[in-house]
């Protein structure tokens, strides 16, 4: 009540002298009232109640309307007399031809900067320059909001010492001032204090500037600003990041597709697989009308990747158009469009196609690494280009004489993706399978070389099953035994736990079965069963068991029997939205097979339609009758 009234009274101490009652006898103004504002001396009460003035308003405003109408029409010309000014010297040399202000000054370093994007010793050292900082220095209280954010990072971007008086000073000043700066100058103070090496002092900033961003977060009005903060900040609080997402939500049918690069790779940066922000991106990105660009598309694809988000529409889009520019693709960007595509497991023919005849065309642009990367790519998707013949032989010209200088890792990747995509030649085995590699891999810890311990042991495999000119050498026994052990125990699914339990209803005798069985091929078993020409199971220990280096069996099969593998095919064994199968599993049906057994697949697609125990166990039985007749009809 107390302010009201005192707000009231100044208004009426400043009504001039001027000020006439209406005429008309309706009125009521009291004489005292009259008599007082008649007698008010308004220049002096007006001086002493206003206390605005453009320099606080302009503090208040918003960085862009601060170059706007606010700027005075001198400081307007000083800078497009800065435009012309030849040379650092002379921008130095004008705080001594004229007196400049505070704003002034910073203009002069902005333009400095400008003209020298960097580091200068030089112009650090320069006195004049020294004498600009003490003078700015001066009046850093009556510097605008908008040039103090940017005469901070022009200190930055020249490289002046952080404990400088004048460093120091502009921090302390912008840190005060967090709570006028507009949530743009916010962001634009984020966009270059985040990324730094922070000291105390910037730490300090920075967390306050955190603050009064989550405080602040409901003025975001534009999308630039959204970008910015969610890139630069939002890794450094968990609350600032769920309401920036909201705010992602709320503008993302304004995102251009590089803002939308921008927010997905910062996701994707700190994992955080929101979907409902990627759905909304992509939703807008399929109707965007524009081509995307082929960096837009790179980045985006890494991102999809590494959260292993699909979205099958937008996906498409990016294949549609980045096949057109893929000849004006870097090799290394090639590289890594087939890396993100191959984990995502989309497998777009025309575009793998395209890459082909990206690789045959431009061979000699591409290193082994780049080749090598291409290569895995396909053989994951199980792809073979159309011109396989072409392909191949540059595969097997450029990879095939320079595998030794590859590394380790790198040689045991060319062979496995080549016996995948069945592929591969004598010469292959000769330099994979000698005791120089998997010596190599034998002295990894167990944990690191679990991956490369079962490549090498498919390596052998395909040796072994699918390579009749090969005539050795092969891993000796101790050693497969040893890689064999450093593949762990076999984590059991859900769907592999249903079909074992099933397995056990439908071969209740004990013995007639094995469970989890490992093989010396590199593949493991959901289960084993031998069955004779009538369906019958057989105990399994008395037969002898190539694919176990432990069985203790000595007899043959029966003549008419059967060994059975079922294997279950879960969800990632497929491509994405195909009953297709990825390519290390195709391989896995061709070892199996070629090792004698009848393999039995349990498709995870199937068998969620099933309900009842009774309809699993006869969709079994009725796979088990299928392979056996498919057997004997070949």
């Amino acid at each position: 009540m107390t302010a009201r009234l005192i707000q009231r009274a100044s208004r009426l101490l400043a009504v001039p002298a001027s000020f006439q009652p209406p005429s008309s006898s309706s009125s009521a103004v009291p004489t005292e009232c009259m008599r007082l504002c008649q007698h008010a001396p308004p220049p002096r009460c007006r001086a002493a109640l206003h206390t605005s003035s453009p320099r606080y308003l302009a503090e208040s405003l918003p960085e862009t309307s601060q170059m706007g109408p606010v700027t005075p029409q001198d400081e307007n010309e000083f800078f497009s007399m800065l435009k012309t000014v030849p040379g650092i010297n002379n921008l130095l040399d004008i705080p001594r031809e004229q007196n400049v202000s505070g704003n002034k000054g910073v203009m002069i370093i902005q333009e400095i900067v400008r003209r020298e994007p960097g580091s200068n010793e030089e112009i650090l050292k320069d006195p004049r320059f020294q004498h600009l900082l003490d003078h700015i220095n001066g009046q850093i209280q009556h510097v605008w909001n908008g040039r103090l954010i940017k005469f901070l990072r022009s200190l930055y971007v020249l490289g002046l010492d952080r404990n400088h008086r004048c460093f120091q000073s502009v921090e302390v000043e912008v840190q005060w001032r967090l709570r006028k700066f507009s949530i743009g100058a916010l962001a634009q103070l984020s966009s270059f204090i985040a990324p730094l090496y922070r000291s105390r002092r910037e730490k300090a900033l920075l967390e306050d500037l955190v603050k009064q961003v989550e405080l602040r977060w409901t003025e975001i009005r534009d999308t630039r600003s959204l970008v910015t903060l969610i890139s630069r900040l939002g890794f450094m609080s968990n609350s600032l990041m769920e309401r920036l997402e909201d705010k992602v939500l709320e503008f993302a049918g304004d995102l251009k597709p590089e803002e939308s690069r921008k927010v997905i790779s910062a996701l994707s940066a700190e994992n955080r697989r929101t979907v409902s922000v990627l759905r909304a991106i992509s939703f807008h990105l399929i109707q965007f009308k524009g081509e995307l660009s082929p960096s837009v598309i790179l980045d985006l694809a890494f991102a999809f990747a590494k959260l292993n988000f699909c979205q099958p529409q937008v996906l498409q889009k990016m294949a549609t158009d980045i096949m057109p520019k893929l000849q004006e693709i870097s090799p290394t960007d090639i590289a890594s469009l087939v890396r993100s595509i191959a984990y995502l497991k989309y497998s777009n023919q025309p575009l793998c196609e395209a890459i082909a005849q990206a690789c045959l065309q431009c061979n000699q642009s591409f290193s082994p690494s780049h080749l090598c990367t291409v290569l895995l790519g396909f053989a994951h998707l199980n792809f073979i280009p159309g011109q396989s013949e072409e392909f191949f032989n540059m595969i097997h010209l450029r990879l095939g004489c320079e595998l030794e200088s590859l590394s380790w890792q790198m040689q045991l990747d060319v062979v496995w993706s080549l016996c995948i995509l069945n592929h591969v030649t004598v010469p292959y085995f000769h330099k994979i399978l000698k005791p120089q590699v998997y010596s190599q891999i034998l002295a990894v810890s167990e944990e690191r070389s679990a991956i490369h311990s079962v490549k090498l042991m498919h390596i052998n495999a395909t040796a072994q099953l699918e390579s009749p000119d090969y005539r050795g050498p092969l891993l000796p026994e101790d050693v497969l035994q040893t890689l064999q052990s450093r593949t762990g125990p076999r984590r059991v699914s859900a769907l592999q736990n249903a079909v074992i339990e099933t397995l056990k209803k439908v071969f209740p005798d004990e013995g007639t079965c094995n469970y989890s069985v490992p093989t010396v091929y590199g593949w493991s078993l959901d289960g084993e069963v031998v069955l004779d020409s009538d369906l019958k199971a057989l105990a399994l220990k008395h037969f002898e068991d190539p694919h176990d280096s432990q069985s203790g069996g000595t007899q043959p099969l029966p003549e008419g029997a059967r060994r059975f593998a079922i294997v279950c095919r879960e969800f990632s064994h497929y491509t994405f939205r195909e009953k297709v199968v990825l390519g290390r599993y195709a391989m896995n049906q061709r070892h199996l097979r070629a090792a004698g057994f009848l393999v039995v697949e349990v498709p995870y697609y199937d068998w969620q339609e099933l309900k009842s125990d009774w309809e699993k166990q006869g969709f079994l039985k009725d796979q088990i009758k299928k392979v056996m007749a498919k057997d004997m009809a070949e």
